[in-house]
């Protein structure tokens, strides 16, 4: 009788542990025939999980099972458009048109990004206008300073957005879909401020890939917190010849300027770090820009464009740069203000607040 109970536990245990999987069913016209695959992102890479052939009428099914909870990209094979879908345990239903395609779910994280998207629908269609405005001013070759003031009312609804973002993730702190935001949202955070809205969230959300990512990117930050001293790193400047910061240091206030030919906001704060770079040079100010763009055929112009006379160096790896990981660089322009200690000062100043801090310091 003993053997019966004990067994009879351990099947009830067994049955309250186990999760079925998730179930896409998929009914678009649109796709009769074609090939639909599921894809998650693995270091940076859109890896296919799970796939279908719809049939004649454009409908379909994959299965399967998901460890955590991720956003993945649901999209046609052989192309690059993709339809965010985030990812557990749960029913799906994909249906409407190519134009108008709908993703619902019978519970789970879906619901709760779907709430979300549709608070940021004003938002996306505002900006997507401007957006066409912008390019269709490039390919007209309009100025750079008429490019920038199209894109001021950009910047204006992108406030907005941050802010509905902000209510969002309050009334959500613990949920799995702030978190995802959070992972697009934490490089204008401070180490207190990540630190707090990682707390936020059970053990059950720290397997996720988010939350992996924003604690060892927290560990970064912590290395190079203002009173810290600076970390050197070497790389190669325009003729190819290694240097390292360290060199660089020690002289007077050192400005660590991480940016790249290919970045537009960074290439519209040029002209301002040029106008306080000849005006306290003399006093001992230097600057040294790190690059992050792939060739160098793009850094260089970008530099005699932009008439950047301080040092420069770069590996060329783009966001895998090595000085850019040390310093817990995720988004660019990113500036790091040494004194002439190899103390962090301060990070990310603006023109008019460098001045000052400048002025204080010299």
């Amino acid at each position: 009788m003993k053997k019966i109970t004990l067994l009879l536990l351990a099947f009830v245990m067994l049955s309250c542990s186990s999760k079925e999987g998730y179930k896409i069913t998929i009914e678009m016209e649109d796709l009769a025939g074609a090939t639909v695959v599921l894809r998650q992102n693995i270091d940076q890479d859109l890896v296919t999980i799970d796939s279908v052939v719809l049939d004649s009428t454009g409908s379909g099914e994959m299965s399967g099972f998901v460890e955590v909870p991720e956003m993945m990209y649901l999209g046609q094979q052989g192309t690059r458009q993709n339809l965010q879908i985030f990812m557990d345990n749960f029913n799906y239903s994909v249906h409407g048109t190519l134009d108008d395609v709908n993703i619902d779910a019978d519970g789970g994280p879906q619901e709760d990004f779907i709430t979300y998207k549709e608070g940021t629908k004003q938002f996306d269609a505002q900006q997507q206008q401007i957006i066409d405005i912008y390019y269709q001013a490039m390919e007209d070759s309009v100025s750079r300073d008429s490019l920038q003031v199209i894109l001021e009312p950009y910047y204006a609804i992108n406030q907005q957005k941050m802010e509905y973002d902000s209510v969002f993730m309050a009334e959500h702190s613990s949920n799995v879909v702030t978190l995802h935001l959070l992972h697009g949202k934490f490089h204008s955070m401070d180490v207190e401020e990540l630190e707090n809205r990682l707390s936020n969230f059970d053990t059950p959300l720290h397997g996720t890939s988010y939350y992996s990512f924003l604690s060892n990117h927290l560990e970064k930050m912590k290395n190079v917190e203002i009173g810290d001293k600076y970390v050197d790193f070497e790389l190669p400047d325009t003729a190819g010849n290694p240097v390292k910061l360290s060199d660089l240091v020690g002289k007077g206030p050192l400005l660590i300027d991480f940016w790249a030919a290919w970045c537009g906001p960074c290439r519209a704060a040029n002209p301002g770090v040029v106008e306080l770079y000849n005006e306290f040079h003399e006093q001992g100010f230097d600057i040294v820009g790190v690059s992050l763009d792939r060739t160098k055929e793009e850094w260089l112009k970008g530099i005699e464009e932009d008439n950047l006379t301080w040092h420069q160096m770069s590996d060329l790896q783009f966001w895998n740069s090595s000085a850019a990981d040390l310093y817990a660089v995720k988004s660019i322009p990113h500036t790091v203000l040494l004194d002439k200690n190899g103390t962090i000062v301060a990070r990310n100043l603006s023109k008019e607040e460098l001045k000052m801090k400048l002025q204080e310091m010299l």
